[in-house]
């Protein structure tokens, strides 16, 4: 039987990284991502977000839809409809649409 220990919405995240993850920034959870809820410097625990609605860079050459679901380009740093073939992280779901040349995008975790 499960115990309930917290409502979920963020959890405490360790930067075992070399700079301080920065407010707002997209931080990667193996195969999902969160996005930072304060500024947390190395060696620190702060919280990440894993729900919420938040406006990030976008790819500018395909048009994505309300539902449709997103994936965070680790490389270019952007959210992306197309699935990698192999370590796709997924990000969330498109809350409004995207024309082709948009460059930002309204998602859900």
């Amino acid at each position: 039987m499960a115990t309930y220990i917290q409502k979920g919405d963020a959890i405490n995240y360790k930067n075992e990284g070399s700079d301080t993850i920065k407010y707002g920034d997209v931080v990667v959870l193996t195969d999902r991502i969160g996005i930072a809820a304060c500024d947390i410097p190395v060696g620190e625990n702060g919280a990440i977000s894993l729900t919420g609605v938040y406006e990030e860079a976008a790819e500018n050459t395909a048009a994505f839809t309300a539902g449709q679901q997103l994936y965070w380009d680790a490389t270019d740093k952007k959210l992306t409809a197309t699935k990698a073939e192999s370590g796709a992280i997924l990000a969330g779901i498109a809350i409004e649409a995207k024309a082709t040349a948009g460059t930002k995008v309204l998602f859900r975790l």
